[in-house]
């Protein structure tokens, strides 16, 4: 075999750097991520307040297995994603690169069930962003909400804006009773990050884990380093929590995330007008198909509250349970 040329050798350094650098860039892709956060806990001015007082006073734990009973018994969002497909309004979404599942989410104070979406851009199978926009404000609508959120902790530039955030993730799997706490354990510390103006998280499986024992704080009102300085010892005061991102010195600092809040005012808009403004140019059918999603999420609510007022809330989210029809 002939021995090559220093020219040749410095061809074939080139190449396998090249190689490397696209493996690097493919591999980068693969763990690109958006979150996404809508609860089917319907916003205040839609239903009113007394009315959500009501629905909260089920608890928790209760409001879970509703919100598990829509999303897994009667398929609010797989309709609601498979409504937008057919119309067109997207068409990238789909089961190979979209999980969701019930997870907490906490906003100034409050911590319900929500409807969090992971949804991975592979690089071979990617989510659109302006896709990523329309499904959001489509189920803000469907479900009767104030604001909703997207977000992705990888790419600062993706979505509306960038803010920062900082992720705190437990050794085990994480239910929403103790997210829950650790929101409370929070406030202990800072009310100012639990129930201040825009005080949130969201439970996700970060960077890839197979666990939901992760939960991402976007940046309140408060200041950067009052943010860093009350979550970061909320950390540190509970036992097996960890805090994300740390600085060489290992001292904690933040992150940027690419983020969008979509949101209706129900009071100016009380048909969702915000929400349906941003789903294109939607033909009939589908505005047809997408207020009767809305009605039957509004007919899941109403169940909900004559169950928690008669007492019988266990029967109703019992083996008996039937999902509402929309008509």
């Amino acid at each position: 075999m002939p021995r090559q040329s220093r020219k040749s050798r410095h061809a074939v350094a080139r190449v396998a750097a090249l190689v490397l650098l696209v493996a690097t860039l493919a591999a980068r892709a693969v763990v690109a991520t958006t979150f996404m956060s809508v609860e089917p806990i319907p916003g205040g001015d839609v239903v009113g307040e007394p009315t959500l007082a009501v629905i909260e006073s089920a608890g928790y734990e209760n409001l879970e297995l509703w919100s598990n009973r829509l999303l897994n018994d009667c398929g609010l969002v797989r309709s609601t994603i498979d409504a937008l497909t057919a119309d067109g309004a997207i068409s990238t979404v789909n089961g190979g690169n979209t999980d969701v599942g019930v997870a907490a989410g906490g906003f100034e104070g409050t911590t319900h069930p929500s409807f969090v979406f992971t949804i991975r851009d592979s690089g071979f199978d990617p989510v659109s962003a302006s896709d990523v926009d329309v499904l959001d404000n489509a189920l803000g609508y469907v479900l009767n909400q104030e604001g909703t959120a997207h977000f992705s902790p990888d790419n600062f530039k993706a979505y509306a804006f960038a803010l920062d955030y900082a992720v705190v993730t437990f050794p085990s799997a994480l239910d929403g009773v103790d997210a829950k706490a650790f929101f409370e354990h929070l406030g202990t510390i800072d009310a100012a990050l639990f129930s201040g103006q825009f005080a949130g998280f969201t439970q996700i499986a970060f960077q890839g884990s197979p666990l939901n024992n992760s939960m991402l704080f976007l940046k309140p009102a408060a200041s950067k380093n009052r943010f860093i300085a009350g979550l970061s010892a909320a950390a540190n005061t509970t036992p097996g929590a960890v805090y994300f991102p740390l600085k060489k010195n290992a001292e904690p600092t933040t992150a940027r995330a690419g983020i969008a809040f979509p949101g209706n005012d129900w009071i100016a808009f009380p048909n969702g007008e915000e929400y349906l403004s941003r789903l294109g140019t939607p033909s009939a059918q589908l505005l047809a198909d997408l207020a009767a999603l809305q009605q039957a999420h509004l007919d899941a609510v109403a169940d909900l509250v004559q169950a928690v007022q008669s007492g019988r809330l266990s029967q109703y989210l019992g083996p008996q349970f039937r999902c509402p029809t929309g008509e």
